[in-house]
């Protein structure tokens, strides 16, 4: 399935709510949950000054925090189309991290002060495309799942997927991962 095929059933299935009366409703077809894809980079390249990054906290409104990050970092550099994308990808890779990703440390207050943060947010610009990306302290790689619909949720991972050009994860060296997802622009 192309890129353009799986964000347009992303679309539909945002916009299609069947009525109850409806008997002739037609079912869509449930994406498929593409595969992250494994990037092992140098743990120490999350902490480079090409790297533009903020502490994230697990606060509930951490979400907006970010995506206000990023919105003004993208307008700054001159990349607004993205804005929208990239604002629904961090907002996942956020909820995330806060899910799934703090899941494997006891207590934030038992980590080193020397320790780099529990999680943060990481943006790189290069020509013709930005890696948005969350790190965390799980060393467990993010696992799509098929959406159910009388659940809530289950469908993050896959809207990360349906709107960039390829995402993924790396393993960060005794400090847990890092979810990644690119876009593209043109330079």
């Amino acid at each position: 399935m192309t890129m353009q095929k799986a964000v347009a059933l992303a679309h539909l299935r945002v916009a299609y709510e069947p009525d109850d009366d409806d008997e002739d409703v037609v079912a869509l077809p449930a994406l498929p949950a593409s595969p992250p894809q494994l990037l092992p980079v140098p743990s120490a390249w999350w902490e480079t000054s090409a790297v533009s990054s903020r502490v994230l906290t697990a606060e509930p409104e951490e979400a907006r925090a970010s995506r206000m990050f990023v919105r003004d970092l993208l307008t700054r550099w001159g990349l607004a189309d993205l804005i929208d994308d990239a604002e629904l990808i961090i907002g996942e890779l956020v909820v995330n991290a806060v899910r799934h990703g703090l899941r494997a440390v006891p207590s934030i207050a038992a980590v080193s002060p020397t320790a780099p943060p529990p999680m943060r947010l990481c943006l790189l610009r290069r020509s013709g495309e930005v890696m948005l990306a969350v790190t965390d302290p799980s060393a467990e790689p993010p696992t799509p799942r098929t959406p159910d619909s009388a659940r809530e949720s289950g469908r993050g991972l896959q809207i990360v997927g349906a709107l960039s050009y390829i995402w993924g994860w790396s393993p960060i060296e005794g400090h847990g991962k890092a979810v990644w997802a690119v876009l593209k622009y043109s330079a």
